[in-house]
């Protein structure tokens, strides 16, 4: 509900705003998406901690659950990233973001798909 309530304090102010100061109404904006998302960031860590204890108890490498958490953050991150962009007007910038991002998330997840493969190779006889 708290994060409701700022967005809907910090939509009505940019509203306001835009019209006579719109660099101010961006401000305010991307300091509000920033701060709903230190928030929610801060409440991930229970899952992240939960995510961890299953991979320990179903003896699953913790290096692949580290990655696996590492990429679903990175790929949260450039959305986020990408709407502030989006939102600024910058839609160039936002499609090369994107694209950087897809690149960042298949380089880091191609020790995960090495390891399947082998896995794979070696139950083939």
């Amino acid at each position: 509900m708290q994060l409701v309530g700022i967005a809907i304090i910090s939509t009505t102010l940019c509203l306001v705003i835009k019209k006579d100061r719109p660099e101010i109404a961006m401000f305010i904006a991307i300091l509000t998406g920033i701060t709903i998302l230190l928030s929610v960031i801060f409440k991930l860590n229970f899952i992240v901690e939960s995510i961890q204890d299953l991979a320990v108890r179903a003896n699953i490498p913790s290096m692949y659950i580290t990655l696996i958490i590492k990429l679903i953050g990175i790929a949260y991150l450039m959305e986020f990233a990408i709407q502030i962009c989006k939102d600024c007007g910058e839609g160039n910038i936002a499609s090369k973001l994107e694209f950087g991002g897809k690149i960042i998330v298949m380089t880091m997840s191609f020790p995960i798909l090495l390891s399947i493969v082998e896995m794979i190779i070696n139950i083939i006889p």
